[in-house]
């Protein structure tokens, strides 16, 4: 439902309000910069919203990128709040999808992992091998090179995430790995930039497209934007068709682009990676432009009752 202008939550009369809640079913949210702050507290007003949400019926999906915490801590985090009760299920994490992922080939090989300790903690967890990078080793001569690049177990697939003591070794050792055509790719958060502090800092897609240039291939993305998540939530919910989704999100790439090409209504929230200005900048029909705009989450409610 793409159309030349957003309409903006606040400015829809009782009526439209009305009207835009009866045209979805299930909603798809991101978490952060739409529920709480990155890393932070609940957004003011967004717990409510999310009730709101459930009290209308409305089925929820929690589709984050945030692979800092785990799916555990995200629960925490939602149920720390009186007035929700969120599920494990309703939440969709690159780590867990991945794992989904490998289990439902039977996977049983060597993983070469590039994410957070929680990311591949849950791994582990599952019962999936990791081998181990050398933490703090310093590549000193071309012989440390040349064994932190080569020396390595060989593995049966690359995972690349989020890796905040990510290196140019190991970007080396993980083409190094793809080199064998039997050897997975996989990826799950896979955004250009992603919000820290007052602005945007370089995301995991940015090094995923240096490992996919390297080795001539490109991996299954199974997280934010990639076409495989995208296939898992049309699995998960064939019961509502797309136009009867709605996607909300603070990202105009990773989520609002995302969830257009999916055929999903798109709502962009302004308290995370994207501005008003930003909107205003989009030309029309553009591939990043939402149906609906609202200043944070809590817009949702209506407080004129």
């Amino acid at each position: 439902m793409s159309s030349n202008s957003p309409k903006y939550i606040k400015q829809l009369s009782a009526v439209e309000r009305e009207k835009f809640f009866d045209s979805f079913d299930t909603v798809f949210c991101d978490c952060d910069g739409v529920v709480w702050y990155t890393l932070r507290d609940f957004i003011p007003g967004s717990a409510q919203a999310i009730a709101e949400l459930q009290r209308r019926g409305k089925q929820l999906t929690f589709v984050t990128n945030n692979s800092i915490s785990s799916v555990d801590q995200h629960l925490q985090k939602f149920n720390s709040q009186t007035e929700l009760k969120i599920e494990k299920r309703q939440i969709v994490h690159p780590a867990q999808t991945i794992c989904d992922q490998l289990k439902s080939i039977g996977f049983e090989g060597l993983i070469y992992c590039l994410a957070t300790p929680p990311f591949k903690q849950l791994l582990r967890d599952a019962g999936f091998r990791l081998c181990e990078d050398r933490e703090g080793f310093t590549i000193e001569s071309i012989a440390d090179l040349h064994g932190a690049i080569f020396g390595a177990e060989t593995v049966q697939a690359v995972v690349i995430d989020v890796d905040f003591n990510l290196s140019a070794t190991k970007l080396m050792r993980a083409h190094v790995q793809l080199q064998n055509p039997n050897c997975l790719f996989l990826a799950g958060a896979a955004d250009a930039m992603i919000p820290f502090g007052n602005g945007n800092i370089i995301g995991p897609g940015a090094f995923i497209d240096v490992v996919a240039k390297a080795s001539g291939r490109q991996p299954m993305v199974l997280g934010k934007p990639g076409e495989a998540l995208r296939q898992i939530l049309r699995d998960r919910h064939s019961d509502y068709p797309a136009n009867r989704v709605l996607f909300v999100g603070d990202s105009l790439a990773s989520d609002i682009g995302f969830a257009r090409a999916s055929g999903y209504q798109t709502l962009l929230v302004l308290t995370g990676g994207s501005s008003a200005a930003d909107v205003a900048n989009l030309p029309a029909d553009h591939a990043h432009l939402p149906d609906y705009v609202c200043d944070c989450l809590g817009d949702l409610c209506d407080n004129s009752e």
